[in-house]
């Protein structure tokens, strides 16, 4: 590490939410040896909300299960309405209810205890740097907004440098490319693999010949919300374009490819048993590991995944 890495770490502050103390005091040791600064540790929500205002952390560490009248999720949400602050959730608990709730504040990521310490410190430094990435991304794109204001190409300029699928509100290509990049560089740094997801929904023409194009972009929202179901608050789900879309799972090292395809499958057909249109949503997949060592970049890697879900194609679909 750097001497100017090292003096960003201490200068990055973090507060704790955790109402068991002996935990609280493991995590901020861990969080100093990495080189970050403690700012605060409270044990409950309401606390949280307060020390949020009066420490203006740049991160919080959040428990989910606290003591008192809110849980974490709830002071979460209390945060982010008043604050620009990753916040990434602690629990024990991996419910769907607790998991949807939780997903439905935007953590930048979600541990569940009992965690490794290094898994704690590669997490936030992961949110460090994504969330330092999105501001610049945010500062940028305003600039660039204001500038063009008055512009008669300011329609189609303001899609140009767009990150979201207006659509879908997925990443769109130049979106994941960016964010891809960094969490790329970052694994291979900290030595650790990926998978990069390729989907391609299909029959979306005949739904548009049948139904029409309102009925298709339904679909191709269906397809994100299966997707966002699917796969971790962390991972990266964009529309790469079209009816094809593309996942990076930036810790998919303890997943297996046939688990990943059975649980899409599964949240497929959880999606069409609950539909009431006249058609189905399916999708067919590619799934390409990334080790440390591949020195591909983003669109090798994408392009590896389509001709995976090519081949799977010819075989079944999921």
């Amino acid at each position: 590490m750097s001497y100017d890495q090292e003096n960003s770490l201490n200068d990055y502050r973090v507060l704790i939410v955790e109402d068991e103390a002996l935990i609280a005091h493991d995590i901020s040791e861990t969080l100093r040896n990495f080189g970050f600064s403690v700012v605060g540790s409270v044990s409950t929500a309401e606390e949280s909300i307060q020390a949020a205002r009066d420490l203006k952390p740049d991160i919080v560490i959040m428990d989910i299960v606290l003591k008192g009248e809110m849980d974490g999720i709830a002071a979460a949400e209390k945060i982010r309405s008043e604050h620009d602050i990753p916040i990434i959730f602690l629990t024990t608990f991996t419910e769907d209810h607790f998991v949807e709730r939780a997903a439905s504040q935007i953590p930048y990521g979600y541990l569940l205890k009992p965690f490794r310490s290094k898994e704690l410190g590669i997490l936030i430094e992961l949110t460090r740097q994504r969330h330092q990435h999105i501001q610049l991304l945010q500062r940028n794109n305003r600039m660039l907004a204001n500038k063009l204001m008055k512009s008669k190409k300011r329609e189609r300029l303001l899609e140009d440098i767009s990150l979201v699928d207006d659509l879908t509100g997925a990443y769109n290509r130049r979106g994941f490319r960016q964010l891809a990049r960094q969490q790329i560089d970052i694994a291979r740094r900290s030595n650790r693999s990926m998978r990069i997801c390729f989907f391609d929904c299909d029959y979306l023409k005949e739904i548009n010949d049948s139904f029409g194009h309102r009925e298709g972009d339904n679909a191709l929202r269906a397809a994100t919300g299966i997707l966002k179901k699917t796969f971790r608050c962390s991972d990266i789900i964009s529309r790469w374009g079209g009816d094809e879309f593309v996942v990076l799972m930036i810790n998919a090292e303890c997943d297996d490819i046939l688990f990943i395809e059975e649980r899409i499958a599964r949240h497929i057909n959880e999606y069409n048993d609950a539909a009431e249109h006249r058609y189905v949503v399916s999708m067919s997949c590619g799934i390409e590991k990334c080790e440390p060592n591949d020195t591909a970049d983003i669109d090798e890697l994408v392009t590896r995944a389509d001709e995976k879900m090519c081949n799977n194609r010819m075989c079944n679909r999921i």
